[in-house]
């Protein structure tokens, strides 16, 4: 953690906003624990960030069939779904029916799972305390410069 106060109050908020977060995944039934850890809050030269995996919002919005010719993901569908299928217990083998039954048929998403607890709503009130914070510590070193 940096010694910047305004990035670690920043830093606070983007942990309180990614706690809300996993706990939308565990209430959809989504988490797992490598979702879990590609949730992170990193320090940044201008701040800080709360960097999410891609995946998810095709999880939120969900996907259609696919369609003929597709462009292979990165990593694959295949090695996504064997990772989830060993996370959750399933056999190796079912993956490819998972697969093929998405190829297929889509899956639907799950609504809310990122745009609840990332909404202004959300961010607005974990945000406030930390914005009065800041403007008390920046009027207090004002003061104190003026009081020189």
């Amino acid at each position: 953690m940096t010694n910047d106060p305004m990035t670690n109050d920043l830093t606070a908020v983007l942990e309180n906003i990614k706690t809300d977060l996993l706990n939308s995944l565990q209430s959809k039934g989504v988490a797992s624990s490598q979702t879990a850890q590609q949730i992170t809050v990193t320090n940044t030269d201008n701040g800080a960030q709360l960097q999410i995996p891609g995946y998810l919002q095709i999880v939120e919005t969900g996907r259609g069939p696919t369609s003929k010719n597709p462009v292979a993901g990165n990593p694959p569908m295949i090695v996504r779904i064997l990772q989830w299928c060993r996370e959750k217990g399933i056999p190796d083998k079912a993956a490819w029916a998972i697969k093929k039954k998405i190829d297929k048929q889509g899956f639907p998403g799950k609504p809310g799972i990122l745009t609840e607890p990332l909404s202004d709503a959300n961010i607005n009130q974990r945000l406030g305390p930390a914005l009065e914070q800041m403007a008390d510590n920046l009027s207090t070193q004002i003061l104190n410069a003026i009081n020189l």
